[in-house]
């Protein structure tokens, strides 16, 4: 699973960056719903990170509905990621800030609706 990237000098949660990853990855469609995602042993030696970071994100995007794991068999993409609720409350709460943050620094909401019509624009809008 080379697709993903993680950014170690970001400063970011190397977990966060692993579930934002496999769940833009999973909306992209590159992993498809029910597809096996790699161990975590083994996702953890390919992107040279600690096996519990790997383990970390994997617990949250099950929590979140985004994977589920079968005893024994291993973690898989959920078949209705675009319905967990998780993802949805997660970006829109990330929005939410993100438009808090814009209010306070003077952004009208004119300027800030363009830029969210943009990013639509330019990613495809999606149902």
């Amino acid at each position: 699973m080379s697709l993903i990237q993680i950014n170690l000098r970001s400063g970011g949660p190397i977990y966060q960056q692993l579930k934002e990853e496999v769940i833009r990855l999973a909306c992209e469609g590159v992993l498809a719903p029910d597809e096996q995602l790699p161990s975590v042993r083994a996702l953890a030696r390919e992107l040279g990170i600690n096996p519990n970071t790997v383990a970390k994100a994997y617990q949250e995007l099950e929590n979140e509905g985004v994977i589920y794991s079968m005893g024994g068999r291993g973690s898989f993409v959920s078949g209705d990621l675009l319905a967990a609720n998780g993802v949805r409350k997660e970006a829109a709460a990330n929005l939410a800030t993100a438009a808090e943050k814009a209010r306070r620094v003077g952004l009208t909401r004119e300027e800030a609706l363009e830029v969210i019509a943009s990013v639509y624009e330019q990613g495809g809008e999606k149902p």
